[in-house]
Order: structure tokens, then sequence, then C-alpha cells
């Protein structure tokens, strides 16, 4: 076992961005190879390293990548008013939730395994959240992220990872059935909404004042302070510190200079540099290769279930409203990562679950969808060449 901290982070940072590297270069995520430098170092292969060694850091990658998530978010409003990008949104995380929550309450039982109604909806929902990656890289590929087909599925995806994590913070008011832990964070809520008003209200006369301060890193430093009181605000009030995370990006989205190049970039770098990839790392040295090939059949079954619910879903909408290429768009819709991941490790923590069997679970989608995004996404590229551009019903602003 690898005891000293600074040599733990030398080897897992050093090899999880190499592998990672190798992977990008095949033109797959390199998510995968930092994951698989968790397998590789974890109790499955080496066992050179225990995952509660990182998982501080992990904790830490999990609000920065929520907070990242956030800060994409600056027109938000716009995105509510788009019809299609709602209703496509919405559908996909609400049939898909309502339709995967029967399926693990009832399939898992056939393999030896069983969930309580509430961990059904929980899982789910965590199957039920697009990863807004895969389909933005998808159509800057093919050149269609600024057309309405692009803004539309971009859309989509945000409204529905939205929705997704307000809804599970809403199912956590119910993990304890005592009215006063009910009460209490109904409370909650209202404190944490009274605070998010305010920081509207004096963020632009906040952010004014430390820039004309012209203290060192002052504004990196704000940004720091907000995602870590946000995120601890809300983990004390009994809901998961991702939704602090992710309302804190929003907000300092909001700020003069949160889209200045400094600025971004010291955020990408502690973000996706460091802490990020720990989380991958962390989820790599949770999973259990025996258990995983013990469940391997009941996981197959998981990711087809899924990712068929989505691709009819998507598939309708892009041909009720006559969008270009919608196998290609709705293949890219299969994914699931970080949101995703991120709901199941918050659920661990707050106990709704007490065995790792959900990353179990979990963790081949990962790599089933990796592969079938690059195989549909070839085939369909052919079938499906972008034609002529014709007149479009304006669903946009």
């Amino acid at each position: 076992m690898i005891e000293n901290v600074l040599l733990l982070l030398l080897i897992l940072i050093l090899t999880a961005k190499l592998i990672g590297a190798l992977f990008e270069r095949i033109g797959l995520d390199s998510t995968i190879g930092e994951l698989l430098t968790g397998v590789l170092f974890g109790p499955s292969i080496l066992n050179l390293v225990h995952a509660e060694s990182i998982e501080a850091f992990a904790i830490i990658g999990s609000v920065l990548i929520l907070f990242v998530a956030g800060m994409k978010q600056q027109d938000i409003g716009k995105i509510y008013k788009d019809k299609p990008a709602l209703k496509i949104g919405l559908t996909l995380l609400l049939v898909t939730a309502a339709l995967m929550t029967t399926f693990f309450y009832f399939v898992p039982r056939y393999f030896g395994l069983e969930f309580g109604i509430f961990q059904a909806v929980i899982l789910g929902l965590a199957f039920a959240v697009v990863d807004i990656g895969v389909p933005a890289k998808i159509l800057i590929s093919k050149g269609l992220i600024n057309r309405p087909l692009g803004k539309i599925t971009v859309r989509s995806a945000i409204v529905n990872i939205i929705l997704g994590l307000l809804l599970f913070t809403i199912a956590t008011l119910f993990i304890s059935p005592n009215l006063r832990d009910i009460l209490f964070k109904a409370g909650g809520i209202i404190l944490f909404l009274a605070v998010t008003y305010g920081l509207i209200y004096f963020l632009s006369k906040i952010s004014k004042f430390v820039m004309r301060m012209h203290v060192e890193e002052g504004e990196f430093v704000m940004a720091l302070i907000m995602v870590l009181a946000l995120a601890y605000l809300t983990e004390v009030i009994g809901f998961s510190s991702v939704l602090g995370a992710f309302i804190a990006g929003v907000l300092i989205a909001r700020t003069p200079f949160a889209e200045t190049r400094s600025f971004s970039d010291k955020i990408k770098s502690i973000s996706f540099g460091l802490f990020i990839p720990l989380f991958f790392v962390w989820f790599g040295l949770e999973i259990n290769l025996a258990e995983i090939w013990k469940h391997i059949i009941l996981a197959v079954l998981i990711f087809l279930a899924y990712a068929s619910i989505r691709f009819i879903i998507t598939y309708s909408y892009m041909r009720k409203y006559k969008m270009k290429m919608p196998a290609l768009i709705s293949s890219s819709m299969l994914s699931v990562d970080v949101e995703s991941l991120v709901i199941l490790m918050v659920a661990l923590q707050l106990g709704i679950f007490v065995t790792e069997i959900p990353l179990t679970l979990f963790a081949p989608s990962v790599f089933f969808s990796t592969f079938f995004i690059v195989l549909l996404v070839a085939i369909f590229s052919k079938i499906e060449k972008p034609k002529k551009a014709k007149k479009m019903v304006k669903f946009i602003e």
C-alpha cells in the first residue's frame, strides 16, 4: 500500500494524465483513462491504493464539476424560453427516470439484488441525466453547434441536467420519514433561497469591489469562497453539496470577470488539472472487477434499457421538429458520465445506499456508452450526410 500522500498524488495524477491522453489520441474521452487508473491501482489489480486515501480530493472534484457546469449557464433564462429544448429535456428526464425506476425495482430481483422504491427512484434518476459533453463534442465536430439543431440539442441537455439535479435535491427531502427532519429541510430551502437571492442582489457590487481592491487572485478567491460556502450550506441543511456548487457557478457566471481569460484558465487548471481527474480515479478505486463480472448481465440490460429509451425519445422529437441528422444526435444522448456519477456518489454519502453496488452497476455503462456512441456516430455520419440548408422554423431566439 502507498501511504505517503505526496507520492500517492504524484503516481495517480501522472498515470491518469498519461492514460487519459492515450484515450484522447484514439478519439475517446480522457475520463475513461482516469477511471482505468483507479481500477489499475485499486483492489481489483495492484491493490496499492485505498479509495479513502483520496476521498477528500474526490469530494472537492465533484463540487468543482457542478461549479464549472453552472458557470456555463449564462443564458439560463433564454434556455427555458426555448420550448422544443424544454420539451425534449423534460421528456428525456421524466420518461427515462420513470421507466428506469420501474426497471430497477423489479428486474434486479431476478439477479439476486433488491432495491427499495426510494433507491430505485435515485438509480432511475441517475440514468436519466444526460451527459452534455458528448453531444456538444459531436455537434462541434460536425459544424452544427451554432445552428438551430445544435442549440436545441445542447439546451435540451442543459434542461435535463438542471431539472435532474433539482429532482434529486427534492428527493433527498424524503430520506427520513420524520416530520421534524422534513420541516428542517424545508426551512433550509427557504434559508438557501434567501441567501441566493441576497447574493444575486449584491453580487455585482461585491465583484466590482473585489476588482477595485486589486488583491492578488481576488476574483479567483471570491469564486472559491462562494462555491465552498454554498456547497457547505446545502450540505448542512441536508441536501447535496453539488446543488450549492451548481448555484455558485450560475451566480459567478453573472459577474464581470467570469468570461476573462485569466479567470477561466485558473478555474480550469485547478479543476481539470487536479481535482476532477482525482474524482474519476476515486471512482475507479471503488470499482471491483469481480463484482462487475458477477453482475455483468444485469449491467448490460441496464445499458440497453436506458440507451433504448433515450434514443427513441430523442429521435422522435428530432423527427417531430424536422431536424437534420436525427439518428446521429440521438446516438450522442446515450452517454452517462459526470452528473450521473455525482448523483450516485452523493447518494452513497447520504446513506441512501449502504454498499457500492450502484457504482458496480454504473461503471460498465460508461464503457458501453462510449463504445456504442463512437460506433453509431460513425455509422450514422455516413447514412445521414448533411443536406443543403433549407428554410427552418425558428425555434431559437
